[in-house]
């Protein structure tokens, strides 16, 4: 995806009063690449300007008029697709913050014809791609022309959402990515005042916060995508979600060594980073592997459930644990949950081991959250994994023993899929989707019986006490 393809978006809307449906009003646009051409400027004309420090009034309303688009008017959304219908650039893609719980529906419900599927999930419409009606003619027939485009030749925008990378409010993240002061939310605005019968008269209130709502957002995500790219060759362009991009960007550095190299910039060099493909590796399936695909497409109904060759270890992990025992003098403890609990509960000045921790180079460390590991396994650090054909479901009169060992961590060497009450973690690689099938199946009395089965992998439970075996 070209870096100028990129747009921060919003929009602002009133409810209707009868029917109480959101209305958009306003859509705010920033192309990314010149935002960050004018921040980098911005850095170069005052190298002493702390991140803090508000940039000076003109430049200030430079970016407002000259950077950040605005359309007004019930038909905004049209009115946006018609600007970008002029933008010589075949694919665009649009993100806005939450989209996936409220922008993307309103484009949704404003789409004159809907020409793809949006993706929708639990956690709302992660991706909404779109033809353009309003392509510039020229611009088809140029695309026309190129033999690599295929498919229609109406401009494709893709509507995605940031929130799955960064789940915090827009003020917050714009805080902790050190923005300038007046480049950040302006929180203070009472949106609801802004109805359906006011909202014309008082846009000389919510048209600088829209606005500014958009530079920081754009802002934000330059950041974001600046620092992924220069640590796993990744961004938000191609990643819906940040465990997307986890992935990707561990699978990009398992293949490739990271190196510094000099290059010609305008009339000097500079040091940029350069991505090597490592030699004598042994080669690992992507998800972009069609038989990948095709497991994790059967693997999630019904459960988490992975099956993997080899395991790939870092010892950083020890070298964070060291200097948080130092900083907790009083405990002894090896276990990083309890160093973080006891960490987190610390009243000290933590300035001396942040600094220490940012130079730890964790490049390679990846936070895979236990996904495909059994409830034994995701609570006991010491647990096994269990040879599938040795499984049986339990007796009833088994359970209490069974919990009264599992609790004291002296299971082992059992292992078994027990009923526990935990939090499916948010952020997962293999989400897990419960589903029921209307199968025909042969029952106990070897009877032919029709009826709903909860579905898991490519089988379905035939026997529930407490816990369940495979039927292949």
């Amino acid at each position: 995806m070209s870096v100028d393809a990129l747009f921060a978006w919003d929009c602002e809307t009133y409810s209707e009063k009868d029917t109480r449906r959101a209305i958009p009003y306003c859509c705010t646009l920033v192309n990314l690449e010149k935002l960050r051409k004018m921040l980098n400027r911005i850095n170069n004309l005052f190298p002493d300007l702390k991140p803090t420090d508000p940039i000076s009034r003109r430049i200030y309303n430079k970016l407002m008029t000259n950077i950040v688009e605005i359309f007004v008017g019930t038909d905004c959304i049209d009115q946006m697709l018609k600007y970008l219908g002029q933008y010589d650039r075949k694919r665009l893609i649009l993100i806005s913050h939450n989209g996936s719980g409220f922008d993307n529906w309103i484009v949704l419900k404003n789409a004159k014809k809907l020409t793809h599927c949006p993706l929708k999930t639990p956690r709302g419409i992660l991706s909404f791609p779109l033809s353009n009606p309003y392509t510039d003619e020229d611009l088809q027939k140029k695309w026309k022309r190129q033999k690599e485009i295929k498919g229609n030749y109406l401009q494709h925008i893709n509507f995605t959402c940031s929130y799955q990378h960064e789940s915090s409010s827009l003020a917050a993240w714009g805080n902790s990515s050190n923005l300038p002061a007046n480049l950040r939310k302006i929180a203070d605005v009472d949106i609801a005042k802004y109805t359906q019968d006011t909202w014309e008269e008082l846009r000389h209130e919510w048209e600088p916060y829209a606005k500014r709502d958009t530079l920081c957002l754009g802002a934000c995500l330059i950041k974001y995508n600046q620092v992924t790219k220069e640590v796993v060759n990744q961004n938000m362009s191609n990643n819906l979600t940040a465990p997307s991009l986890s992935l990707k960007g561990w699978y990009y550095l398992y293949h490739y060594d990271k190196e510094t190299v000099e290059e010609e910039w305008y009339k000097t060099t500079r040091m940029v980073a350069k991505h090597i493909e490592k030699e004598n590796i042994e080669k690992v399936y992507s998800h972009t592997n069609p038989f990948i695909r095709n497991f994790i497409r059967r693997s999630i109904k019904g459960g988490r459930v992975s099956a993997n060759r080899k395991s790939f270890e870092t010892n950083k992990m020890d070298e964070i644990c060291n200097v948080l025992k130092e900083y907790i003098s009083q405990t002894e403890s090896n276990n990083i949950i309890d160093l973080i609990k006891e960490y987190s509960a610390s009243t000290k000045d933590k300035t001396e081991v942040h600094s220490r921790l940012k130079k730890i180079e964790c490049t390679k460390l990846m936070a895979f959250d236990a996904n495909g590991l059994y409830a034994s396994a995701m609570s006991d650090l010491d647990s096994e994994y269990p040879r599938a054909e040795s499984g049986r479901p339990f007796l009833p009169e088994e359970e209490k023993e069974f919990v009264k060992l599992f609790n004291k961590q002296k299971f082992r060497p059992r292992t078994a899929i027990l009923t526990v009450w935990f939090d499916y973690p948010k952020n997962m690689f293999f989400q897990p989707i419960p589903a029921k099938d209307k199968i025909t199946f042969t029952n106990k009395e070897g009877k032919k019986e029709t009826g709903n089965k909860i579905r898991f992998r490519n089988g379905f439970c035939h026997d529930v006490l407490t816990s369940v075996d495979i039927k292949k």
